[in-house]
C-alpha cells in the first residue's frame, strides 16, 4: 500500500523495534497466513464459494498482536506508531490532484515497457519532473558487493558518476539503503551523514537532499536520490509522500522489467537448446540414413573398383585407355572416403590425419576440375612448392581446394577468365604473426586460388564465411561451401583469407602448418601383390562382387568357389571342410549375416582364417572379431593390394609361426 505506510515501517522509523525484530514478527505473521490459507491451486470460483476461509483470514493475527505477543513493542508504542501512521495519509489528501495527476500520469509512462533500460530511462527521466529538483541519481545495489550503484544519475556533470560505487552505510543514501527509511535533509551541511566527495566530482554544491528507499516485496533494491529544489527550497514531507509513491511504483516496473529480462534470457536459452536438440536428432537420423546407405553404396563402390582393376591388367600403361582408368579409380578412392567422412560426421568421431603432399592433391583436383569447367576459362598452375608435407585428411583437403576451384568457376561461368593455383612455401615471423593473431609463427605452406571472375564488395566479403549466406542462384548454391572450407581449414590449424573487389577478381589464400617429412606420390609407390594357390570359398550376397571377387583371386592364382547364398556356402563346406584353406565373407547378408556364418564355420572347424568384409565399420569392429575368432576384416571397398595382402597375411602366418 503505497498511500500509507505499514505499520511495522512505521515502528522502524520511530525507533520502537529493529529490523531484526520486524523481520521476526513479519516471519511470524507470514507463518499464520501458510497455515490458514487454501492451496494456490484451488480455482477461484471455488475459493469464492469457501465460506471458512474470511473467517480464517479474520482470525489470523494483525501485525501489532504479533508484536506484542512476542514482546518487541508495548500498547503504547503501537498506539504512537497508529497515530504516526494516519498523519501520513493527512500530508496525501493535502496534496493537490495537479500533483497526483503528474505523479499518476509518470507511473504510467514507467510501467508502458517491459525493458529494463527503458524503465530505467523513464524513471530518472521524470524523478526531477515529480519533485521538481535539479538532479537526480539512481543507485541499485549490488548484492554482491553490497554496494550502491551510481546507474542513472541525472543533473549538472551528471556523466561523471556513471558506474561510480560506494561502499554499503556511507552517505546519506548509503544510510537509507541501510536502515530502509526515507531521509528529508532540508541542509547537508548539518548532517554528518553527507557523503562530498561526490561535489568534488562533479563541482556542483549539494544543498538538500530526499532519498527513499528502493524495495519490492520487502527486499530492498536500492535508493532514490533527488538533489536540490529548482526554486532553492527546502524539499518538504509532501515531496517525501510524492517520492515515496513514485519509488514505490518504480521499484515494481523494475523487478517486472528485470524479472522478464531474466524470462527471455530463459526462453532464448530454451531455444537454444531446442534447437541443439532439433539438430541432433537430425544427426541421429541422419547417422541412421547414412549407416544404412554405406554398405550399399560401398557395394556399388566395390564393383567399380573391382572391375577397373581387372580391366587395368588386361591394358599396357602407354594405352591412353588406361590414364582414363587411373583417373576413374582415384575418383572412386575419393567417394570411398567421402561416405568414411559422412559416417564420421555423423558420429562426431574424429578425423586421421596423416603426413600427405599438398602439391599431389593439388594435381589431382586439377584434373578434375579441367575436364568439368568449359574452355572459356584457362587453368594456370603455380606448383613452386612441390615435396613440403602437412599433417591433414586428403579427403578433406581434397574439399577445400575443389570447393575454392568452383566457386571461382562460377564467377567467371559467363565471361570466362583465368583459374590461377599457386603453393608456396612461407615463413611467418613474430612480427607477421603480429597481423594475424590466430596463426603463430612457423613455416606454412601458402595455397592461393586466384580467378578474374565479378569479384566481390566489401560486404559480400565481410559475410562470404557465414553459415547459409550466397550469392548465387537457389538452384546453384546452398551456402554452406565457404562455412565447411573454413572450418575444414580451422580443424587443421590452418587459417584462410579473402580478398576481393568488383569487377577485379578473387583470392583465397589458404596457410597450412607445413611439417619434415617424406611422402611419395600415389603414383610412385610401388607395392607387391602377391598372389598364391590355395583354395578359397568367397561368399557374397552381390552377384556383381561374387563375379569381381572370384575373377580377382583366380588372377592371383587362387582356386576358388564363390556363392552368393551363405547357406549353400555352408553346405559345402560341411561337405568338404579340410579342403578349404581360407573363408572370404561378406558381413550384411538377407540369409545369414557374415559373423553367424562364421561361427557355424568355426564350429566345423575351428582353425579355418575366414576374413569378414563389410561396408561399415560400425557393424564389426577389431575387437567384436577377436570375441568372435574371426581373423581379420576388410572394409569395403578395398582395392586388390589390400585383399591381397590379408590373404597372405594370414595363410602364412602357420610358417612364420614356425621359423620363430
Amino acid at each position: 500500500m503505497v498511500l500509507k505506510k505499514l505499520l511495522g515501517e512505521v515502528m522502524r522509523e520511530l525507533g520502537f523495534i529493529t529490523k531484526g525484530e520486524l523481520d521476526e514478527s513479519l516471519s511470524q505473521q507470514k507463518e499464520h497466513f501458510e497455515k490458514k490459507a487454501l492451496p494456490e491451486f484451488l480455482q477461484r470460483n471455488k475459493v469464492v464459494r469457501e465460506a471458512r476461509l474470511a473467517k480464517e483470514a479474520h482470525d489470523t493475527p494483525m501485525l501489532g498482536q504479533i508484536m506484542l505477543d512476542m514482546g518487541f513493542a508495548t500498547g503504547e508504542q503501537i498506539e504512537k506508531a497508529l497515530i504516526e501512521q494516519g498523519s501520513f495519509l493527512e500530508i496525501y489528501k493535502s496534496i493537490g490532484s495537479k500533483k497526483l495527476g503528474v505523479a499518476v500520469e509518470i507511473i504510467s509512462i514507467i510501467n508502458s515497457t517491459l525493458n529494463l533500460a527503458e524503465v530505467l530511462s523513464n524513471l530518472m527521466r521524470h524523478a526531477n519532473r515529480v519533485t521538481s529538483s535539479v538532479s537526480s541519481t539512481l543507485m541499485l545495489l549490488d548484492e554482491e558487493t553490497n554496494e550502491l550503484v551510481f546507474s542513472v544519475p541525472t543533473g549538472p556533470n551528471s556523466e561523471m558518476l556513471t558506474d561510480i560505487r560506494i561502499p554499503y552505510g556511507t552517505g546519506i543514501a548509503g544510510w537509507v539503503a541501510e536502515n530502509e527509511q526515507y531521509v528529508l535533509v532540508p541542509d547537508v551541511s548539518n548532517d554528518s551523514r553527507f557523503y562530498p566527495e561526490i561535489d568534488k566530482m562533479t563541482g556542483n554544491e549539494t544543498k538538500s537532499i530526499l532519498c527513499v528507499p528502493l524495495k519490492s516485496k520487502s527486499k530492498l533494491i536500492g535508493v532514490l536520490e533527488v538533489i536540490n529544489k529548482e526554486d532553492g527550497s527546502n524539499f518538504t514531507q509532501e515531496d517525501a509522500m510524492l517520492l515515496s509513491i513514485f519509488a514505490s511504483q518504480a521499484a515494481m516496473a523494475i523487478e517486472n522489467a528485470r524479472l522478464y529480462g531474466e524470462l527471455e534470457e530463459r526462453l532464448e536459452e530454451e531455444r537454444q537448446m531446442q534447437k541443439i536438440l532439433t539438430e541432433t536428432e537430425k544427426l541421429s537420423a541422419l547417422g541412421q540414413l547414412s549407416s544404412g546407405l554405406a554398405h550399399d553404396f560401398n557395394n556399388i563402390l566395390a564393383a567399380i573398383m573391382g572391375y577397373v582393376e581387372m580391366a587395368m591388367y588386361e591394358i599396357p600403361k602407354t594405352n591412353i585407355a588406361r590414364q582414363s582408368l587411373d583417373q576413374v579409380l582415384i575418383a572412386s578412392h575419393r567417394a570411398k572416403d567421402l561416405v568414411r567422412q559422412i559416417l564420421a560426421f555423423t558420429r562426431r568421431s574424429e578425423r586421421v590425419h596423416k603426413p600427405i603432399l599438398l602439391s599431389a592433391i593439388v594435381k589431382e583436383v586439377l584434373s578434375l576440375v579441367r575436364a568439368s569447367i568449359p574452355s572459356t576459362i584457362k587453368i594456370v598452375q603455380h606448383l613452386e612448392s612441390k615435396d613440403s608435407v602437412i599433417m591433414a585428411d586428403a579427403t578433406q583437403i581434397h574439399q577445400v581446394l575443389m570447393n575454392l576451384c568452383t566457386n571461382a568457376h562460377h564467377s567467371m561461368r559467363e565471361s570466362g577468365g583465368k583459374l590461377e593455383i599457386t603453393l608456396t612455401d612461407l615463413e611467418l615471423t613474430e612480427q607477421d604473426a603480429l597481423k594475424q593473431p590466430e596463426i603463430i609463427p612457423g613455416t606454412y605452406l601458402k595455397l592461393s586460388v586466384k580467378d578474374t571472375g565479378h569479384g566481390m564488395d566489401p560486404h559480400t566479403v565481410q559475410k562470404a564465411f557465414d553459415p547459409y549466406f550466397t550469392t548465387k542462384e537457389k538452384e546453384v548454391g546452398t551456402g554452406m561451401g565457404l562455412a565447411v572450407v573454413q572450418g575444414i581449414v580451422k580443424s587443421h590449424s590452418g587459417t584462410i583469407h579473402v580478398k576481393s573487389e568488383p569487377g577485379k577478381g578473387t583470392v583465397f589464400d589458404v596457410l597450412f602448418p607445413r611439417i619434415e617429412a617424406t611422402v611419395l606420390p600415389e603414383d610412385e609407390k610401388v607395392v607387391e601383390i602377391l598372389g598364391g594357390v590355395e583354395k578359397i570359398l568367397f561368399v557374397d550376397d552381390e552377384e556383381p562382387l561374387v563375379d569381381i571377387g572370384q575373377t580377382m583371386l583366380e588372377k592371383l592364382g587362387y582356386s576358388v568357389v564363390a556363392k552368393s547364398c551363405p547357406k549353400e556356402a555352408l553346405k559345402i563346406f560341411k561337405e568338404s571342410p579340410k579342403s578349404f584353406n581360407l573363408v572370404i565373407t561378406d558381413m550384411t547378408m538377407p540369409a545369414m549375416t557374415g559373423d553367424l556364418l562364421a561361427g557355424e564355420l568355426m564350429a566345423i572347424r575351428p582353425d579355418i582364417p575366414i576374413i569378414l568384409c563389410t561396408g561399415h565399420s560400425d557393424l564389426i569392429t577389431h575387437e567384436r572379431i577377436k570375441e568372435l575368432g574371426i581373423k581379420d576384416f576388410l572394409l569395403k571397398p578395398h582395392s586388390i593390394q589390400d585383399l591381397a595382402a590379408a590373404i597372405r597375411k594370414l595363410l602364412d602366418q602357420p610358417q612364420r609361426d614356425k621359423v620363430k
